[in-house]
């Protein structure tokens, strides 16, 4: 079985199985995707957005595009529209987003971001991706980072303080889970990714699996940039 065929079967079947919570039958993205610190993500993202003037948006893992919408409203309240184009590998979500959301500036495309080929654009957003996926395929999304200005990825960490109890970029299979329930998370600027992160834009406290965690999000800067 290629990469692409397994990524799509494992996440089909988190859906499908309500892995991340919602109602069955119905797609849910997890509850990172619906709790009240996403308004404050979103305004974050938003001002990112007219403050660079990003005229193009690209998502890796739109999910049930609960968040992105949120981003594009404010956005255009602000008298800055953009282009979005989301990406996700599970074809009944992304059929179910194109019936729901499409529209002249808004589309979506079924494909796994770790072996196709994903649109350019000013700005590439990974929300709470990365963590699900295994280091290799990480890896392979990360090389692709040099088509956009700007690239933003959020990801559950486990809390400052542990210090040396973190243990970065512990490796795992594609699935459901995080690194975050063994002490670890994605961490772009350190081995084997060796990415230029400049800053943190914006930060939610969480709780995994009993640990202080936070979901951070910074921005990460494209290699030739």
């Amino acid at each position: 079985m290629d990469n692409a065929n397994e990524n799509s079967q494992i996440f089909t079947r988190i859906y499908d199985q309500n892995l991340w919570g919602g109602s069955k039958g119905k797609y849910y993205s997890g509850s990172g995707s619906h709790n009240a610190h996403v308004r404050g993500y979103a305004k974050t993202i938003a001002g990112f957005i007219t403050s660079n003037d990003i005229q193009s948006v690209v998502e890796i893992g739109c999910g049930d595009f609960n968040v992105s919408s949120q981003i594009l409203a404010l956005a255009a309240r602000a008298g800055h529209a953009v282009d979005y184009t989301g990406y996700d590998v599970v074809e009944g979500l992304i059929e179910r987003n194109q019936q729901e959301f499409s529209g002249p500036s808004v589309r979506f495309f079924c494909a796994d971001a770790c072996t196709a080929a994903i649109a350019p654009g000013d700005l590439l957003i990974i929300r709470q991706v990365l963590q699900h996926l295994s280091n290799a395929s990480i890896l392979q999304i990360v090389r692709k980072f040099g088509n956009y200005r700007y690239v933003i990825v959020s990801e559950h960490q486990p809390a400052s303080f542990y210090g040396t109890q973190i243990v970065p970029n512990l490796d795992k299979e594609t699935g459901a889970s995080i690194r975050g329930e063994k002490m670890s998370g994605v961490y772009l600027d350190q081995p084997p990714f060796n990415c230029r992160v400049t800053e943190t834009i914006y930060s939610m406290r969480e709780y995994i699996a009993g640990l202080h965690a936070a979901i951070n999000t910074f921005v990460v800067v494209p290699a030739g940039a």
